[in-house]
């Protein structure tokens, strides 16, 4: 399968793997005390849950493209974009290079 279709990063089985701590990470945060938690130490919150660093450094920066790059299922993104108030239009904004304005219109 290849890499990149249409330039979109396909998620992949070697992404999956490269970045399942991360995955994981994310999925946990479904539970309130989860979320308190991460918000209130994000990197350690990542740490205890066996992120990479530059896994948490992704996360701090809300760079949402990279880390779909490296790995992280969309899905699982938006949990962590939900616990630190973005969006999925934002987070979507961000991954096409667009402004939230930009990516508003080009919806419709």
């Amino acid at each position: 399968m290849d890499d990149v279709i249409a330039g979109c990063h396909v998620f992949t089985g070697e992404r999956s793997a490269n970045s399942y701590q991360l995955n994981k990470m994310a999925n946990s945060l479904r539970s309130d005390a989860a979320r308190a938690s991460f918000i209130a130490d994000e990197a350690g919150y990542m740490r205890a849950m066996g992120c990479a660093e530059r896994e948490i450094e992704l996360v701090g920066q809300r760079n949402w493209k990279a880390l779909m790059e490296h790995g992280a299922s969309i899905y699982l993104l938006l949990k962590i974009g939900a616990a630190v108030g973005h969006s999925l239009q934002q987070i979507g904004a961000h991954t096409g290079g667009m402004t939230l304005a930009e990516f508003q219109v080009k919806e419709h």
